[in-house]
């Protein structure tokens, strides 16, 4: 929300003012608002009648994503996206993260669920929603496509971070299913082939995401669910992003066991995630898993339990954390 707004509301409106500007974001994107503005400039009317939307909703949308500095109006009453949104809405840029503001539309189910995590008096959310869907539902093409979005933004870091051996030549990507991670990894590491585990219905995006940037020959995926799934091995080194904090302890320490049976000693096992630790993410990671997220130590705990050494703990980008653990050192 603007200054200009919060200077403007009573304390009543705030809620309504910042869920107006959420939806107004989600909205405009998943109609295709700022794929047409990141071409030319147009009027509310011009907009809606090139996407088939209602004039007047249409204005209103614009005016409420102006008062966010989303959009601005400018001559002729046309609406205009900013370089600094466009940086990161404009479907060319290197930057686009449109997938996932569309994929935000389904987190509203959980926001629903805050209440529930708060409330004693409330039965717990269902923390396996991904595992419960169909690999042919819809939602796991804008979910993979949003999450790989993401990735490319510190996908680069991450991969200068992870500490491979000059010999190494696989490495195991746990539920990595949009492939970001590995071929960051092969970009740096050009021997390097990555094994990519996860859902059928994330791995199959993933395919297709990894063919696109022409990984496919060494980037190859295993369909199945992490903790039952064949993992294969031995590998080189193991990857696991953004993961545990979707994972209850039991969860964890289980996983962690099952990765260490796929290395061999002196293998590192590269962790990277948002721990409580890190900051203003804490609510929305708690409510996206039910679990999450956890502390540095506590992680550190879980993987010396597994039979794991931690070497170090870094930051690697904004909110990013890595945990390095090797087996038998």
């Amino acid at each position: 929300m603007t200054g200009r707004w919060r200077r403007r509301a009573l304390p009543a409106d705030v809620p309504v003012l910042a869920m107006a500007a959420a939806r107004s974001l989600q909205v405009a994107q998943r109609v295709g608002i700022f794929g047409e503005l990141a071409n030319r400039a147009a009027t509310a009317e011009e907009l809606a009648h090139q996407l088939a939307l209602r004039p007047h909703g249409t204005r209103l949308l614009l005016d409420t994503l102006c008062a966010n500095a989303i959009v601005r109006r400018g001559r002729r009453d046309r609406y205009v996206l900013p370089r600094r949104s466009a940086r990161w809405l404009d479907p060319t840029s290197a930057t686009y993260v449109g997938a996932f503001v569309t994929d935000t539309h389904h987190q509203s189910s959980w926001w629903a669920e805050l209440e529930t995590l708060v409330c004693r008096r409330t039965s717990a959310p269902n923390r396996d929603r991904d595992r419960d869907r169909a690999p042919d539902d819809p939602y796991w093409l804008m979910y993979v496509l949003g999450q790989y979005q993401l990735a490319r933004l510190s996908s680069a870091a991450v991969a200068a971070a992870v500490p491979l051996a000059a010999d190494a030549r696989s490495v195991l990507d746990v539920a990595g299913g949009h492939g970001e991670h590995s071929m960051a990894l092969g970009r740096r590491h050009p021997e390097l082939e990555a094994t990519v585990v996860d859902l059928p219905g994330a791995a199959a995006v993933g395919q297709g995401i990894v063919e696109r940037a022409g990984f496919a020959g060494r980037v190859r995926f295993v369909e199945g669910d992490m903790f039952a799934v064949d993992l294969g091995g031995p590998y080189d080194a193991a990857l696991c992003c953004n993961v545990v904090h979707h994972l209850d302890p039991a969860e964890t320490t289980k996983l962690f066991g099952r990765i260490a049976s796929a290395l061999p000693e002196g293998a590192p096992l590269c962790i990277v995630d948002r721990f409580n630790d890190d900051g203003p993410l804490n609510l929305f990671t708690h409510l996206a898993s039910g679990t999450g997220p956890h502390t540095r130590d506590d992680v550190a705990n879980w993987v010396t339990a597994s039979g794991f050494h931690v070497s170090r703990i870094r930051r690697v980008a904004r909110e990013l954390t890595l945990l390095v653990a090797s087996r038998g050192s």
